[in-house]
């Protein structure tokens, strides 16, 4: 009597539902990456690099994102498995690097769920205390005092975890709800920023000294030239800080806009295998999101400088340089995004619109952090290279509920970490490391479409974008070269700050040994898999089933 073959895969079929369109799609990309690093580091980064033109930086690293995000597009229309990355990679170029490069990603998503439910609390906190000093309302600028106590962050970043993490352990269907209704809180209220930015450039245009009366009218008559004459006093050169340099441009983009975007595409492809239509909502959850977020990020931090140049940059010169705690009149508060717009508007329940806008936004980061993160898990044990007690679905709620377990219980140990700086007294660098972990595999990513109609031919040939050519030549091919080409020249940059002068430093050691434990895991797994009679190499031949 022979004895019954083990299934390849854990199960017959994933489990997943198919309940995703185009707007909750869409709504995952860009609630994923747009958050504080647009509206802190787009300001900062304007002082940090004299001379940096930001609004072009963020377009210069947008171009190989948007590559990119067509290959992730490509790819999850070929390809349409909750996984992502993983099965992209793990199909084409090497079931190992396929692991690896998701596992990375794996890592700073949970370190940064934790990291971002800490510190937004600290961020409603910052922003509602700017408002608050802005418009001298000392009973907002309390509550935000509260709200950043570091003990009340902690418990307050435990809580807004915690309401993540049940909210993504939902039906996909109420999750891509959820994340839907918070995104358009704050694309209202960056809509309304830009267009405030935008009209005060123009009437400044008109009349220079308009911005210095409008400040003046917020933070106290003799502020603005008392921020200035400070900044002055103390080595802040407006035509250094405003004269375009490529240089400083560049720096900005290679840290702060690349940062911002993360890996747009990452989240909305690892649901892939939850998409009701998956050429048209990718299409338009995943390529159209990068764009989005592209343009939003060109368009206001291009228009706030507009509007502000030089003295947002002095303003920022003083903050973070320490010659603010010399203000007589002016309030110090830090700067951003929103704090610049609500001045601008002169009114106090706009500001406060703006300051929660950007907190929103950085919250919603995390339900589509929690949805990478589990598909991640989810995938790699359905090929039996992880427990598979992480490939189980929840029957009701349909959801891969243990990986999501996982995930919370290491986020909420990033979290207490952050308190008391545990985690940045260690891993100086650590905003570097998780920047890296993002764009990592995009690179592979890139290598991934690139090689899909050469060494998967049997997959391209069925796929919709079989006849999406230019010039005879496949998409694949176009976008799998210069998504590469351009996520390898980040890749390159990022590592740099790692490795000062060439010298290791516990970040970059920590990379390393993420990689070798993941290394380890999965081929113990696999090892464990071929005891079973089961053909590793096989179960990389073929596509998961849906």
């Amino acid at each position: 009597m022979s004895e019954e073959k083990v299934p390849l895969f854990v199960r017959r079929a994933s489990g997943l539902v198919r309940e995703i369109g185009p707007l909750g799609l869409l709504a995952i990309t860009m609630s994923y990456a747009i958050g504080g690093g647009i509206n802190l580091l787009a300001v900062k980064n304007g002082y940090l690099y004299p001379g940096s033109n930001v609004g072009l930086a963020f377009g210069l690293a947008g171009i190989p994102v948007i590559l990119v995000g067509v290959c992730y597009t490509l790819l999850a229309i070929t390809m349409p498995r909750s996984g992502g990355s993983y099965v992209f990679i793990s199909r084409t170029l090497s079931p190992t690097w396929g692991f690896l490069a998701s596992w990375v990603s794996w890592f700073g998503g949970w370190m940064l769920c934790g990291i971002i439910a800490y510190y937004d609390a600290f961020f409603w906190g910052t922003m509602l205390w700017n408002v608050g000093a802005a418009f001298h309302n000392p009973g907002l600028m309390s509550f935000a005092e509260w709200i950043m106590a570091p003990i009340n962050s902690l418990w307050v970043g435990i809580i807004l975890l915690a309401l993540a993490f049940i909210i993504g352990s939902l039906r996909i269907g109420i999750v891509v709800r959820a994340i839907q209704i918070l995104w358009i809180i704050p694309v209202i209220g960056f809509i309304t920023i830009m267009g405030v930015y935008g009209l005060n450039w123009g009437l400044a245009s008109m009349s220079p000294e308009r911005f210095k009366v409008i400040w003046d009218s917020v933070m106290g008559a003799g502020s603005y030239d008392e921020v200035m004459r400070i900044a002055l006093a103390n080595g802040f050169d407006p035509v250094k800080w405003t004269s375009f340099n490529w240089d400083a441009t560049w720096g900005v983009a290679a840290y702060a806009a690349i940062w911002a975007y993360g890996s747009p595409g990452t989240p909305p492809t690892t649901v892939a295998g939850e998409v009701k239509t998956p050429t048209r909502t990718q299409i338009i959850g995943t390529a159209g999101g990068c764009i989005a977020i592209a343009i939003v990020y060109v368009l206001i931090s291009s228009l706030c400088y507009g509007a502000t140049d030089p003295f947002i940059r002095a303003y920022t010169f003083n903050f973070y340089k320490g010659y603010s705690s010399q203000y007589v009149i002016t309030r110090n508060v830090t700067p951003s995004l929103p704090l610049m717009a609500g001045i601008l508007t002169q009114n106090f329940g706009l500001a406060a619109f703006f300051a929660a806008s950007s907190a929103i936004w950085l919250w919603n980061d995390m339900p589509p952090f929690i949805l990478y993160m589990s598909r991640f898990i989810f995938a790699w044990s359905f090929d039996r290279s992880f427990p598979e007690v992480f490939a189980k679905v929840h029957p009701t709620l349909r959801s891969p509920l243990n990986a999501n377990i996982l995930n919370f219980i290491l986020s909420l140990i990033a979290c207490v970490m952050c308190w008391g700086w545990w985690i940045y007294g260690i891993f100086t660098l650590l905003d570097n490391v998780a920047c890296w972990a993002w764009i990592f595999p995009d690179m592979f990513v890139g290598l991934a479409c690139l090689a899909l109609p050469l060494v998967r031919a049997d997959v391209y040939k069925e796929s919709p974008t079989y006849a999406w050519r230019f010039l005879g030549c496949p998409l694949e091919y176009i976008f799998g070269i210069l998504g590469f080409a351009g996520m390898s020249l980040f890749v390159w940059l990022v590592t740099g700050t790692l490795t000062p002068g060439g010298t290791p430093t516990p970040d970059i050691m920590l990379i390393v040994l993420v990689m070798t434990i993941g290394l380890i895991i999965s081929l113990a797994y696999q090892h464990k898999a071929l005891t079973k009679g089961i053909p590793v190499s096989e179960i990389f031949r073929e596509i998961p089933p849906a």
